[in-house]
């Protein structure tokens, strides 16, 4: 049997703006480790795939290697800079063994994506990483992979900008059920993936943004796998989607082949709101399987219905309750004042009030609701308003699939 190379190293890099001057705030680093292997288990639920649990060595090498790529600048996987007081080891098992870890099957995920990287620290981040790593095609297999038993997080914020590097450790022989992604009946699944590297497009001349990727695995070393049908339609009408083939045999990364993977990824990305149904036929080992299953793409992004105060109201109360109505879901926990001058700008995430004339900020109190997401965000100035003057509401929220809505309000107070 051949022998596999047991450190494989995956990287999602998105583009992100560079901003200055991080404000600590909000959950702990512990609280979003716990965050993640939530999330990982949930995604793993979805699939039948048994729950992992976190371990001090992978959470300390993940961290580290997160904090190293901030300070040096250095992407990616691979840790080149000896020199650096951050240095740890030059690859994510020589880190996991430098903290105990020794298991010899060790996995590396790797994102950069900065909304809510300013401010008040919630886990909009976190949740959004481990969004992402399900859409790019060759970072969901470790997540819902059998032979993943632990996991570690690393979460680390600099200058305006997130890392977040997920490590896997497990035993490369386990073997379980089949698992596809998306699930039977699954609502609000993304449309398209903007990026990943390795690319699993380039190898067929494609680009991105391609269209959510659909997969099933069986995690079979050396299986002969085969397929006599990979496809995707409309469910409305039948209409065939145009989409890349990627098969162990075809797949030039390999790792179609190490995690014994079919994935159908659409050229295009797909529709808003829209059901589609996924047809999966072949053999493996000779034996013949059959899937035909559906699920609905996320709805199109959401917009401000209306606000209280209308945005230019004049004669405003001097301590007014001002409402923001929204089409779609907020995600509450972005709901945390974050200072238009310490953190609400294209990293930041939250609310703030200032007088419009100096950018004069203004203490607000935040309405939280009791459940998850909402469509009405209300807040108050914790002070009364000085009178005939003009005030701005920044808002940046993040609604249920992590996109963010961001707008002002403006208004002027009565006497």
């Amino acid at each position: 049997m051949m022998q596999l190379a047991r450190t494989f190293s995956l990287a999602l890099l998105l583009l992100a703006i560079i901003a200055p001057a991080a404000r600590a705030g909000g959950i702990t680093t512990a609280q979003e480790q716990q965050r993640a292997r939530e999330e990982v288990n949930r995604y793993r639920s979805m699939v039948g795939m048994p729950a992992v649990s976190s371990t001090s060595g992978l959470d300390t090498a993940a961290l580290g290697h997160a904090r190293y790529v901030l300070h040096t600048a250095e992407y990616g996987h691979y840790e080149n800079q000896t020199s650096s007081p951050y240095y740890i080891g030059y690859a994510p098992g020589d880190r996991a063994r430098k903290y105990g870890y020794t298991n010899d099957s060790i996995t590396e995920n790797y994102y950069m994506g900065n909304l809510g990287a300013r401010g008040t620290r919630t886990p909009l981040v976190t949740d959004n990483a481990m969004q992402w790593w399900m859409a790019a095609i060759y970072h969901r297999f470790p997540i819902v992979s059998p032979r993943t038993e632990h996991i570690g997080f690393g979460p680390y914020y600099l200058n305006g900008r997130a890392a977040q590097v997920l490590d896997f450790g497990g035993d490369y022989s386990n073997t379980g059920r089949v698992t596809r992604w998306p699930v039977t009946g699954q609502v609000g699944v993304g449309t398209r993936l903007d990026g990943e590297s390795p690319s699993p497009v380039a190898q067929f001349g494609g680009s991105f943004p391609t269209g959510y990727p659909v997969s099933m695995t069986w995690y079979r070393y050396n299986a002969d796998l085969r397929y006599t049908q990979m496809s995707l339609v409309r469910a409305r009408d039948g209409l065939n989607i145009d989409g890349y083939r990627l098969t162990p045999t075809n797949d030039k990364t390999k790792l179609s082949y190490y995690s014994t993977s079919l994935s159908f990824i659409p050229k295009a990305p797909l529709a808003y709101g829209t059901r589609y149904t996924a047809t999966f036929k072949g053999s493996i080992d000779g034996v013949a399987f059959s899937y035909v299953w559906s699920f609905t793409t996320m709805p199109a992004p959401g917009r401000l219905l209306t606000s209280t105060p209308a945005s230019g109201a004049t004669g405003t109360p001097r301590v007014p309750n001002i409402s923001l109505s929204f089409n779609q879901p907020v995600r509450t926990y972005t709901l945390v004042r974050s200072p238009y001058r310490g953190g609400l700008d294209s990293n930041g995430v939250g609310i703030s009030l200032a007088r419009a004339s100096d950018g004069a900020e203004v203490g607000i109190s935040i309405t939280q609701p009791t459940t998850r997401t909402t469509k009405t965000v209300t807040f108050k100035p914790s002070v009364m308003l000085a009178a005939n003057t003009r005030y701005v509401a920044r808002y940046t929220l993040a609604d249920a699939w992590g996109r963010p809505y961001r707008g002002t309000v403006y208004f002027t107070t009565g006497p």
